[in-house]
């Protein structure tokens, strides 16, 4: 049998101090970064840095951006998420650090249409 004690931060050592937050520059350098080594997937039509560290990359409202959403996801890593919305649209999500970056890829995509 085996058994796996886990302690508290008394047991493992000192904290590891948060990096300190990179300047709006930078963040925006490692978006530029990101997209030149994505410049063969599909690319995003609208793109933010926010100075939570994040960056996001917004994909059309085409059921395409699916495929382009999981293009990124096994470029970059981190699990594609998809489901119903309230207001019917399908949201389509994915989640991945780059160069100690949050990256967050996602779309919102209208459900079909039924035919007439």
């Amino acid at each position: 049998m085996t058994s796996i004690t886990i302690g508290g931060p008394r047991e493992t050592g000192p904290a590891v101090a948060e990096p300190a937050p990179l300047p709006t520059g930078l963040l925006v350098a490692r978006a530029a970064d990101l997209l030149g080594e994505a410049a063969d997937l599909p690319q995003p039509g609208y793109v933010t840095v926010s100075a939570t560290q994040h960056i996001s990359l917004q994909f059309a409202p085409d059921h395409a951006s699916f495929a382009a959403i999981t293009g990124w996801a096994l470029r970059f890593g981190g699990v594609v998420a998809s489901g119903p919305r309230e207001d019917g649209e399908i949201g389509c999500h994915l989640e991945f650090a780059y160069q100690g970056v949050t990256v967050g890829a996602y779309a919102y995509i209208p459900a079909a249409q039924p035919a007439t």
